[in-house]
């Protein structure tokens, strides 16, 4: 692939380093985009055409991830009934794979109450494994008919999957023929605070 101005792309590879020495994280495109007055679509292509070329592997690696780097999305996930959500990423954070496993992770803020049974709250981070498979039992991160949810992932008698709120006040989903269904990813984490007041103990 073969990237159209190399200036353009240089003051991309720059800036992306320069970030990630000072600052220890990935600018967002939105960033790099305010930073160096580059529209976005055309920096989200370099970055893309950057990954995918090998002429540029090296410098590319400066920005691809690892298994020690997630994306945490400023949107947040529905635990409820499924909604859209745009993937807008907000920064980009260190997660050590010794603790939240290897793979490429994104963190989302958890909304609603249909997953409580799973010790999932309103306002809980949630750490998701980026995969396109699951296995029943596992929390996903399903994308229905073009609405994302969290919920469990299980199949009836006959083998067809279906999405379980682990909340009783909440009714499964089915998934029937026809409907647009994908697993986005697996959730492996969750991040909360600690409620209580140390004096109180």
């Amino acid at each position: 692939m073969k990237l159209k101005d190399e200036e353009i792309f240089e003051r991309i590879s720059k800036y992306v380093e320069q970030v990630r020495i000072s600052e220890g994280i990935f600018p967002t495109v939105r960033r790099v985009e305010a930073a160096l007055g580059i529209p976005k679509s055309t920096v989200h292509r370099y970055l893309k055409d950057m990954e995918a070329d090998p002429k540029y592997t090296a410098k590319a690696d400066k920005f691809a991830f690892d298994d020690d780097t997630a994306a945490w999305l400023s949107n947040s996930i529905a635990c409820g009934s499924p909604t859209y959500e745009e993937e807008n990423i907000d920064m980009y954070v260190r997660l050590p794979s010794a603790v939240f496993g290897k793979g490429m992770k994104y963190i989302l803020t958890a909304r609603g109450d249909s997953m409580v049974d799973a010790d999932i709250h309103e306002g809980d981070l949630v750490v998701i494994r980026k995969q396109v498979t699951a296995d029943p039992g596992n929390i996903v991160v399903a994308l229905l008919n073009g609405e994302n949810t969290l919920k469990r992932l299980m199949l009836d008698e006959s083998g067809r999957p279906y999405l379980h709120p682990e909340n009783r006040n909440y009714d499964d989903i089915e998934i029937c023929d026809g409907d647009e269904f994908y697993i986005q990813g697996v959730a492996v984490k969750i991040i909360k605070d600690i409620d209580g007041d140390p004096a109180d103990i």
